[in-house]
Parts: structure tokens; sequence; C-alpha cells
């Protein structure tokens, strides 16, 4: 049995929470600064895809930092960033 594919919009993003997988599925087609200000997100994401230049924009790149996911992320802590 195929898994339901979710498309999800960064306007979406702002109305509920998305499960990690949902959003991993999606990354590509969101915007960083979106995602860290509406969503809970876990370390592991943040690595995988937050601080990954592959998937910035040009603005992304200026913009984040661990500082910045920290600051909006205030659930995490350092050392699970830089782990």
């Amino acid at each position: 049995m195929k898994a339901k594919q979710y498309y999800i919009k960064n306007s979406d993003l702002r109305k509920a929470q998305y499960s990690i997988e949902d959003l991993t599925r999606n990354v590509e087609n969101l915007e960083i600064s979106t995602l860290l200000r509406w969503q809970k997100l876990d370390a592991d994401f943040c690595k995988k895809y937050i601080l990954n230049e592959e998937y910035q924009s040009v603005e992304d790149s200026y913009l984040v930092t661990i500082d910045f996911i920290l600051e909006r992320q205030p659930h995490l802590k350092y050392e699970d960033l830089i782990g």
C-alpha cells in the first residue's frame, strides 16, 4: 500500500502542525523561515534541512544560523544542533 502523498504549501504551515515525516516529504517546496516560525522542529530535521545549504535560498543563507534557529525553536539546545 502506497503512503498518502501530502502537498504542504507555505501558507499551510500557519494553519496546522505537521509531522516531521510530512515536512520532510515537502521540505524542498517550503521556505525555511516559515518552517522555523510556524512548525515545531526537531534537532535532526534542523541539521539535515535547515542548516543544509542545499535547501536554503540565497536569502536563507544569510539569515539562517544556529542562533536564528534557537530563537524560533526554543525547545532546542545549541548542543543538539552542533552534534
